[in-house]
């Protein structure tokens, strides 16, 4: 379960070390805080107001960075890429990167959430589907989501109607390298890891989800690395999908602070936690990160 675990982390759950969502960056030379806000990518707009803090946090700031701009991965030339990064190469549709049997298995879960054969998804990448039948098992579940109206678009969208400029971490091109441009033999034993434990899969999603609506983000947490709770995933998977980025918009934020900017980040709360979360990153960079208790 370990893949499915972290494919859930990466795409549909947020987590903390702390009970805590937001935090306050000062000190080391700033003139104004800033804050880190973990969000969950389906938690509802109205979460905004369960977090202590927030909404101040967002009147305050002079800028929003989020992961990606929101709206750019919506624009028609993104949506193109986007298109064309699901599609496999010739030589490695499903039915070559999957044999008979898991065909059959994955094939039985795409009827299930799609209701349509596998026949015409044969060219998609693996990660594609994986994508469409976690965010499935989302809308389905507890979370109850409308995917026009999550948190971290939300804040994005107040943003830019107080006047405020609104920027992220990475571009559209590169969250696109990061879902679907992975090794196809990876992504297809995800794929396959999914649809064998569906029922436990969506278990996963509601359960991370209820804990997150309570904000009890040191059990999310333990989720992730404790092999006695959950499935720890390797140092290597780590680092691509977690830490790597983090350690690369530390620089970025940085920037923006010693402009003078006060900066509201909000960003899958994965991305907080743990010595190398982007909260020890700027601890050991000299600055005070506290939690948020207004």
């Amino acid at each position: 379960m370990k893949k499915l675990l972290l494919m859930a982390i990466f795409g549909i759950i947020s987590l903390c070390a702390n009970a805590q969502l937001l935090w306050q960056v000062s000190g080391n030379g700033l003139g104004k805080p800033s804050y880190l806000m973990g969000t969950h990518h389906f938690a509802p707009e109205s979460f905004i107001d369960s977090v202590r803090g927030l909404n101040e946090a967002i009147n305050s700031c002079d800028i929003v960075c989020g992961e990606v701009v929101t709206d750019s991965l919506m624009s028609p030339a993104t949506q193109k890429k986007m298109a064309l990064a699901m599609i496999a190469p010739e030589d490695s549709t499903l039915k070559d990167v999957l044999s008979p049997a898991g065909l059959q298995i994955v094939e039985r879960v795409v009827n299930k959430y799609l209701g349509i054969p596998l026949a015409p998804l044969m060219k998609l990448k693996p990660a594609a589907l994986t994508a469409q039948i976690q965010a499935i098992q989302a809308m389905n579940g507890k979370s109850n989501i409308d995917p026009t109206k999550q948190i971290d678009l939300a804040v994005q969208k107040r943003a830019i109607k107080d006047g405020k400029p609104v920027t992220g971490f990475e571009t559209a091109d590169q969250q696109i390298n990061i879902l679907f441009n992975g090794p196809l033999n990876v992504q297809a034993a995800t794929l396959l890891e999914l649809c064998e434990n569906d029922s436990i899969a969506a278990g996963f999603t509601d359960q991370m989800f209820e804990l997150y609506n309570k904000q009890e983000l040191d059990a999310l947490y333990k989720m992730l690395t404790d092999p006695d709770i959950g499935v720890k995933p390797t140092k290597q998977e780590l680092d691509l999908m977690v830490f790597d980025r983090n350690r690369a918009w530390v620089p970025q934020l940085e920037k923006m602070m010693h402009e003078g900017k006060s900066v509201l980040v909000c960003v899958g709360a994965g991305h907080l936690p743990g010595d190398q979360g982007l909260i020890g990153l700027l601890r050991t960079a000299g600055y005070t990160v506290t939690a948020v208790s207004k």
